[in-house]
């Protein structure tokens, strides 16, 4: 991967992807979905991100301050939507599909590798926003694999966004994922 400034992050995500949370307490790593985000600053370069209270990523990042966006491509739509429809209080998503990951350079999550890209974020506050708590984080370090992103995203990059229910739009493609339940584990879930 390359490194870019960390003022770019907004750049990376002007479409508005489906982002992969990953956040870390002690020994346990957990993945969310994350479609809630916005930029908020680029001079420091700041996000802000809302989580449901109960998910187990929201406790994670409460209790270890730090958190990573990993920008998935399109052959983890599969692992991408298992994420959204299985607790990290209940499974290890990480071993269950079989992702590869890698320890971050500047928080204490674990960057999954098989992303296109990586922000790694320390939070900075916490605001109760109703039904959401609203996190904003700083942007400590902006990773992407040079073939998916030179200074704006490639022609090989095909980012994931969310559509809603159960359907994501992959390219020109829309995915419906409605045969995916918990519980269970799609084969060859990252491609």
């Amino acid at each position: 991967m390359s490194t870019y400034p960390c003022a770019i992050f907004s750049k990376m995500l002007t479409t508005h992807p489906v982002l992969l949370l990953s956040s870390r307490r002690g020994r346990y790593n957990t993945l969310s979905p994350l479609t809630w985000y916005v930029p908020l600053s680029q001079d420091p370069p700041m996000i802000g991100i809302s989580l449901k209270p109960s998910s187990a990523s929201y406790h994670y990042i409460r209790e270890s301050g730090d958190f990573i966006l990993g920008i998935p491509g399109a052959s983890m739509v599969k692992a991408v939507h298992f994420c959204g429809m299985h607790s990290g209080w209940d499974v290890d998503k990480l071993m269950h599909l079989n992702l590869n990951s890698t320890r971050a350079k500047d928080v204490s999550p674990l960057m999954i590798s098989n992303c296109m890209g990586s922000i790694e974020c320390r939070v900075r506050q916490i605001v109760s926003t109703g039904s959401r708590p609203f996190i904003s984080g700083e942007i400590l370090s902006v990773t992407a694999e040079h073939c998916y992103y030179n200074s704006g995203w490639t022609g090989e990059a095909i980012l994931i966004y969310y559509i809603g229910g159960n359907q994501y739009r992959v390219g020109d493609e829309i995915i419906d994922m409605s045969s995916v339940r918990p519980g269970y584990i799609p084969p060859d879930a990252i491609g």
